[in-house]
C-alpha cells in the first residue's frame, strides 16, 4: 500500500513538471528557423527548433521566475522573469533578428577596426557578404502580435538582446 503511494506521488508529481511548458514557432525573414537553441539559464536541458521552427521546453522550476535563452547563431535573446503560473505558455510566431548585414563592396570601404566586427557568410564557397556582429539589422523585435517593441537591451560586446517578460506578455 505504501509503495502504491509513493508511486502515485511520484506520478503526480512528474505529471504536473511535465504540463509546466514553454512553446513557441521560431521564423527568421518569415520562414521557419530549425536547429535553434532554446534553453532556461540555470538549467541544464535544452532542445532545438524543428524543421518548422516549433520547439516545446519543460519549465525548470513552476511558479519561479526563469530567464528563457534563445541561442540563434551566436546571438543571444534572453528573456527575463518569465513566470509558469498557467502550466502552458505559448509565445506563438516570433521572428528573430539578426545581424545586420552587408555587401562584399560595403565591407572592402570598412576600416581594419570596423572589418574586425564583420563576419563572413558563405554559400558552399561562394562569399554572399558579410554580419556585423555589434549592429543589428532592425531595432526592433517582432513577436505573434505583429507589434514592433523596442524597448529592450542589446549588448554589442556580448551579442545579447534582453527583454522582461513583462513588456511581452501583453502582445495580443
Amino acid at each position: 500500500m505504501r509503495k502504491a503511494l509513493y508511486i502515485s506521488i511520484l506520478f503526480l508529481a512528474f505529471s504536473e513538471y511535465s504540463r509546466s511548458q514553454i512553446s513557441g514557432q521560431l521564423f527568421h525573414d518569415k520562414s521557419e528557423s530549425p536547429g535553434i537553441e532554446i534553453y532556461f539559464k540555470n538549467s541544464e536541458q535544452k532542445v532545438e527548433s524543428d524543421f518548422d521552427g516549433y520547439f516545446n521546453l519543460a519549465f525548470p522550476r513552476k511558479n519561479e521566475k526563469n530567464d528563457l535563452i534563445i541561442n540563434v547563431y551566436g546571438l543571444k535573446i534572453s528573456i527575463l522573469n518569465i513566470v509558469s503560473k498557467e502550466g502552458k505558455l505559448n509565445l506563438g510566431k516570433v521572428e528573430l533578428p539578426i545581424f545586420k548585414s552587408i555587401e562584399p563592396s560595403e565591407f572592402e570601404k570598412l576600416s581594419e577596426k570596423e572589418r574586425k566586427s564583420c563576419q563572413p557568410i558563405y554559400h558552399y564557397a561562394q562569399l554572399l557578404g558579410y554580419f556585423y556582429t555589434n549592429k543589428l539589422e532592425n531595432e526592433f523585435l517582432l513577436l505573434n502580435c505583429k507589434e514592433r517593441i523596442e524597448d529592450f537591451e542589446f549588448n554589442s560586446e556580448t551579442k545579447t538582446i534582453t527583454i522582461d517578460w513583462e513588456k511581452l506578455k501583453n502582445c495580443k
